[in-house]
């Protein structure tokens, strides 16, 4: 199978890496991500400069790689129409550092750059880790779990033009089995103010509200330690509505 992979947190990061090893053994693979990280850049695009696609070497990586001065969704665009001539048939994304679950999926570079690619008519697959320190996850083990469930959905997968997007969370000890549950609610972010006199305020992130997750939902498996797997669509049209008022203004 021919994979285009890329991240939000850039191409040296130990995430893309960890896939990047493992794919490559049985895939013909290529990496595109950007050139510095990109977390939390949602579905953006660079439209006011040029963009600097540069090859680069990363050790041990035999496949070609690529970084792109921009955002995940660029360096989709960018792989799929200068740098892959005969296509690809799957992008993967990841793996990041942190859930990306729930809502925040629409806040997410990872998971946007599979939804870049389902806009070309990719099925697409997005892997997350949890963060069990500052800055650090279990990505081999994030990456083989990620790998075993592809193996075992891939005619789903790659039949239909979605995205999966799994999360796995950090398992000392023995890991509770994958389940397949729909996306959660937001949760909303704790900001701590500070003044800046007459002329405004500040307001600094400083976390998240702890909430009580909505059983079924990916947070509320994450949060007992299960693996989570969420198949998404992104379909815009309300169907509905347009029925319904192409019959009205027809008329």
């Amino acid at each position: 199978m021919k994979i285009l992979l890329t991240n939000d947190d850039g191409y040296k990061a130990p995430g893309i890496y960890a896939l990047a090893k493992r794919l490559e053994k049985n895939h013909q693979l290529i990496l595109v991500a950007p050139e510095v990280e990109h977390s939390g850049m949602s579905h953006s695009i660079t439209l006011r400069r040029p963009l600097e696609i540069r090859k680069e070497k990363l050790e041990g990586i035999q496949s070609p790689v690529y970084s792109v001065q921009g955002t995940p969704a660029d360096c989709v665009r960018v792989a799929l129409n200068h740098l892959v001539e005969d296509g690809v048939d799957l992008v993967v994304s990841g793996c990041n550092l942190g859930y990306n679950a729930g809502m925040d999926i629409l806040y997410s570079g990872t998971v946007s750059a599979c939804a870049e690619a389902n806009l070309y008519g990719l099925p697409a697959m997005a892997v997350s880790a949890q963060m069990y320190k500052k800055f650090e996850a279990d990505f081999d083990r994030a990456a083989d779990i990620a790998l075993d469930i592809f193996e075992r959905v891939k005619e789903d997968l790659v039949e239909e033009v979605m995205t999966l997007n799994i999360n796995i969370p950090y398992a000392m000890g023995q890991p509770k089995e994958a389940v397949v549950c729909r996306i959660g609610q937001p949760i909303y972010d704790k900001y701590e103010r500070f003044d800046l006199g007459e002329s405004g305020f500040e307001l600094k992130l400083v976390g998240r509200k702890k909430d009580q997750y909505q059983e079924g939902t990916d947070r509320y498996y994450l949060d007992l330690g299960h693996t989570t797997m969420t198949p998404i669509k992104y379909e815009f049209n309300n169907h509905k509505r347009l029925d319904k008022w192409r019959s009205l203004w027809q008329d």
